[in-house]
């Protein structure tokens, strides 16, 4: 047999060529029956291999994909741990770099204030906020540092670190309002407790603030011109019995020693009022400023109201003047402007028999005279008396009053004898209308001639008087005294 590759001679037996090596395959010859049923039964054999070979496959598989899995979730799982180490290579490489934390501070702070070196302590502190703005724990201990050593200024600028920063949550920021807070309440210092919160809208800051600073007071009327007095009201919207109002007028911003508001501001005179006012709580901490400009125009009172107009009047009349409040009446009846000087009125006057003329005038508390008001009166009764019966009444009583011996007006130590004679009707002003008896002497041989004596006998009661007159030349009454 010969080598199918090199042809070769190779001996019978042998499974290899000598020469080159190759394999030597022999088949060996069958009857067909028998070579049927051979690849029968190897096909046979070759599809049970074959099933067995798929389930193997399908087993295979299915280890391969639970495999892929377990692997994959612990790939995943490498990799967060690896991403972990990797952040706290990270910090622990920059904290190695600088060498410091925050507790680096706090602890040393802490140590330096132990050993009594306060100063070093706070320096500790000032260094950690820079490199730590947002630590809070390093604040409120600067600002306790600070406070220890009197410093509360400093103590308050630490903590408005906290307040005025929006880096911190609710509860730190209300923490540090109520430390700075305290610290004004321990130092008596409310004042600055309104600039602390002014022009801050905080919520946070509002909600302080409200509880912290009085609202300021309302005032009423409104700014304005007002031609009478002005009222003028100051009130607070919300008030809790402790907080008090008090106020200027024309002057500067009021505190606790300008006047104390407990009733209505009474504004009765021209002139220009600027009134301001505050409240101060029981902290003793001002409200802003409130402020009302007045302008009191006043100018005349308004005149007097005279109940009874001018006119004849037959009967007792009584004269009514009224007038504002705070004003005062004056008159006069001699036809002159009444004035501060003139006679007051009190009380109703009594109308004046037969003609009268009255002037009053208004005066209010700042001299200011109002219009005058004028009334003309003629009251004169019913005549009840003739002019007989005045002549006879006038002859009774001078014999009353011992003038005449009898009625038929013989005179004592005189020849002759007086006679009365009526001569004309007059009016004296304020006393009424009069007849006018004329005296006369008739001597014995019957001559007669006036003695110049005038009578007035008043023509409605009978009432008798001597008639003269006063420096203007107007009649006047004069009583008739005995002798």
């Amino acid at each position: 047999m010969k080598c199918p590759e090199c042809g070769f001679e190779i001996p019978e037996g042998h499974m290899y060529c000598d020469n080159c090596g190759t394999e030597i395959n022999f088949v060996p010859e069958f009857e067909p029956e028998v070579e049927n049923e051979i690849n029968q039964s190897l096909s046979g054999v070759a599809d049970e291999l074959n099933k067995e070979e798929r389930l193997r496959e399908e087993k295979r598989k299915k280890r391969l994909e639970l495999f892929e899995k377990i692997i994959s979730k612990r790939y995943y799982a490498y990799i967060a741990v690896v991403a972990v180490l990797f952040v706290v290579i990270v910090i622990c490489a920059a904290l190695s770099f600088s060498g410091k934390t925050s507790f680096h501070y706090l602890r040393k702070a802490e140590n330096s204030k132990n050993a009594g070196d306060i100063e070093k302590a706070i320096q500790y502190l000032v260094e950690g906020n820079e490199s730590f703005p947002d630590n809070s724990e390093i604040i409120f201990r600067l600002s306790d540092y600070y406070l220890e050593l009197g410093k509360s200024d400093e103590a308050v600028e630490a903590l408005k670190k906290i307040a005025d920063s929006d880096v911190f949550d609710e509860q730190k920021v209300m923490t540090a309002y109520e430390g700075i807070i305290s610290i004004y309440e321990q130092s008596g210092d409310y004042s600055k407790l309104t600039s602390l919160f002014e022009n801050n809208d905080n919520s946070l800051a509002i909600a302080v603030r409200d509880k912290y600073i009085p609202s300021p007071p309302e005032m009423t009327p409104v700014s304005g011109e007002y031609d009478d007095t002005v009222v003028v009201s100051v009130y607070l919207k919300e008030q809790n019995g402790q907080d008090k109002i008090y106020y200027t007028v024309n002057d500067g911003v009021p505190d606790e020693l300008s006047i104390h508001y407990d009733k209505e501001i009474v504004l009765d005179t021209e002139g220009k009022y600027s009134i301001k006012a505050i409240c101060i709580n029981q902290y003793g901490i001002q409200s802003e400023v409130t402020e009302r400009t007045f302008v009191v125009v006043k100018g005349k009172p308004s005149p007097p109201d005279v109940l009874e107009p001018s006119g004849e009047y037959n009967q007792n009349t009584m004269i009514v003047a009224v007038t504002d409040a705070y004003n005062t009446i004056f008159y006069t009846t001699d036809g002159s402007d009444p004035t501060i000087t003139s006679k007051q009125y009190i009380s109703p006057i009594t109308m004046p028999v037969g003609t009268s003329h009255f002037k009053f005038v208004a005066i209010d508390e700042d001299g200011q005279v109002s219009d005058i008001v004028e009334r003309e009166y003629h009251l004169v009764y019913t005549r009840l008396v003739s002019k007989e019966q005045a002549v006879n009444s006038l002859v009774s009583t001078l014999v009353r009053l011992d003038y005449l011996l009898d009625n038929s007006g013989k005179v004592r130590g005189v020849d002759g004898h007086n006679e009365y004679i009526y001569n004309s009707e007059i009016e004296i002003a304020g006393a009424g209308e009069y007849y006018v008896v004329v005296e006369y002497h008739v001597s014995n041989d019957g001559t007669s001639a006036p003695t110049g004596l005038l009578y007035a006998v008043n023509t409605h009661d009978g009432s008798v008087n001597r008639l003269g007159y006063d420096s203007s030349g107007k009649y006047t009454l004069l009583k008739i005294s005995n002798r």
